[in-house]
């Protein structure tokens, strides 16, 4: 016990620098070990790659055309760490994984503020073991960056608000909140605004503190430094584009698809409890303790909403935070599963909470079913996938996976089966370590050798293509592809990609400059050999066959 004491006052005494070197290990392993996945990954990446070449750094450009679906922050980060380390897939990914890095130290930071360190610590390294905060923390999205300041927004915010019981202001806090706030705008839109804006509004009402820290906050400086932080370049990107930026990203890829219209064909309509599977999927492996984490907080807040006094229950902030992230995105007809991911660090913080409370009451009479139940029921989840896993070996994937279905099964297992023993046995440091470890070796497999097999399958003989064409190509011609729109040509090509489509007229094909290759599914080769005459057929890779036309 005295061993396990010592380590554990350690652990918390170095939180910052052990976190950090564990999100070294998950979130830059292998990061630009495998080429960028269609369609969205190479959008930013190649908008960042198009911003360097042409010296615009204003207008977001994509295969030749404005990129008006985004805010510039995420391509201007990315631009920079191409310059840093060149244009390649580590790079375009890098912000993603710093911005991780940084929202796991501020969960620590906040964590330990209001619960206490040792929870800080654990809060980091729960948040850090997510499974889709891995996913997205390793992908070239605006996600990651905006769940970043969003949370450092509300997280300066608090540190702000309890400033007075250290006998300061906390402004330097809260003008930190605006600027966070501000970037969280020049990353994502109004959403970056209008979101911690409504769950500090709540936060306060439930304290009953509104008045008196309303009286400590610098609206005036903290709103010009939003605003010298946001509107420069909105108003130079409204300038350069006729207001055509306003139009399309402000009005119809926010309002109109929060409220009604959303992308063609009904693209990402979901029901409203959409959110829930996928927040219990995405949290994994703590799945079953966030579940049981909600219950405790909602119970005081009820209860001091009920007796009309002020919230009282240290975890408040972050069930609110969790809570109304939630119902925005479910209130919203276009749904996708990373929007929710500014849910993930607060519910790291009631986690952690919940799991310090019951390990600091495990004397009492049924304080141990509270850890010994969620494990079991993790335990028997985590049976059932690697079983599912197991058995369905040869199955699961179109490409030769060899022994890759047995040792995801195996670490599937391996962390929960450890955790639930050790908890059995009240060995709860050991319990929590051999979950995090299990779960580590889990998502490290899947940055050294799923994703990779995934792209070798996926995206590689595309690449393969797309150098070959601009091999024959040179700095003329065309490449083009046929009912094949697959973003990732236009950055592994550094040039303009023609897309033809099966309704496109002769004079289509007609306006293309020789020499022209185009990439098609071998699926529909015949069905371009006959609709445009005259090109010649080449090796293929793949399901893709590539065709040319020299003259």
């Amino acid at each position: 016990m005295n061993s396990e004491n010592k380590l554990t006052r350690r652990l918390v005494r170095y939180r910052y620098p052990v976190l950090a070197l564990f999100c070294g290990l998950l979130y830059l392993t292998n990061l630009g070990g495998y080429l960028l996945f269609d369609v969205d990954e190479p959008r930013y990446a190649e908008t960042a790659r198009q911003m360097i070449a042409s010296g615009d750094y204003v207008v977001p450009m994509f295969n030749g055309a404005p990129r008006f679906e985004k805010p510039v922050l995420t391509y201007w980060l990315a631009a920079g760490a191409y310059h840093l380390f060149g244009v390649n897939e580590f790079a375009a990914r890098l912000p993603s994984a710093l911005c991780a890095l940084g929202t796991v130290l501020l969960t620590c930071l906040l964590a330990g503020r209001l619960i206490g360190s040792g929870a800080g610590l654990l809060a980091g390294c729960i948040l850090a073991g997510c499974l889709q905060f891995f996913a997205i923390g390793r992908m070239s999205l605006t996600d990651m960056p905006l769940t970043f300041f969003l949370t450092a927004t509300l997280v300066m915010f608090a540190l702000g608000s309890g400033a007075e019981q250290e006998g300061k202001s906390g402004g330097k806090f809260f003008l930190a909140s605006f600027a966070a706030a501000g970037l969280a705008v020049l990353t994502k839109g109004p959403v970056g605004l209008l979101l911690p804006a409504a769950i500090i509004i709540v936060q306060l009402f439930f304290t009953g503190r509104g008045g008196e820290i309303a009286k400590r906050i610098p609206f005036v400086s903290g709103t010009a430094a939003l605003c010298l932080i946001a509107l420069p370049w909105y108003v130079l990107v409204c300038r350069a584009t006729d207001f055509e930026f306003f139009r399309v990203f402000i009005v119809q890829h926010n309002f109109q698809r929060f409220f009604g219209s959303v992308a063609p064909g009904g693209q990402h309509v979901q029901p409203i409890y959409y959110y829930l599977p996928c927040l219990i999927i995405g949290i994994y492996p703590w799945s079953f303790f966030a579940v049981q984490s909600f219950v405790s907080p909602i119970y005081r807040l009820v209860r001091d909403f009920r007796l009309k006094r002020s919230a009282s229950e240290p975890l408040t902030f972050p069930l609110l935070w969790a809570g109304l992230v939630l119902v925005f995105f479910s209130l919203s007809r276009a749904k996708l599963p990373t929007y929710i991911t500014p849910a993930f660090p607060p519910l790291a913080i009631l986690i952690s909470g919940y799991l310090s409370r019951a390990v600091a009451d495990r004397q009492e009479s049924g304080a141990d079913g509270r850890l010994i139940r969620p494990a079991l029921f993790g335990l028997a989840a985590a049976g059932v996938l690697a079983g599912f896993i197991f058995l369905r070996d040869g199955q699961l994937a179109p490409f030769e996976t060899g022994s890759l279905p047995l040792a995801t099964a195996l670490c599937f297992l391996a962390g929960p089966l450890a955790a639930a023993a050790l908890t059995i046995r009240q060995k709860f440091l050991g319990a929590f370590i051999s979950q995090l470890a299990g779960q580590s070796l889990l998502l490290l497999l899947i940055a050294l050798v799923l994703m990779p097999a995934v792209s070798d399958y996926r995206q590689l003989p595309q690449k393969i293509l797309t150098e070959h064409a601009c091999t024959m190509l040179g700095d003329s011609g065309t490449l083009a592809a046929y009912r094949y729109r697959k973003t990732a040509l236009t950055f592994y090509s550094c040039r303009t990609v023609t897309y033809l489509e099966a309704d496109d007229g002769d004079s289509s094909f007609a306006r293309l400059s020789v020499p022209l290759v185009i990439i098609t599914r071998t699926a529909y080769a015949d069905e371009l050999a006959g609709k445009y005459p005259g090109l010649e057929r080449l090796a293929g890779q793949a399901d893709l066959s590539l065709f040319i036309r020299r003259e």
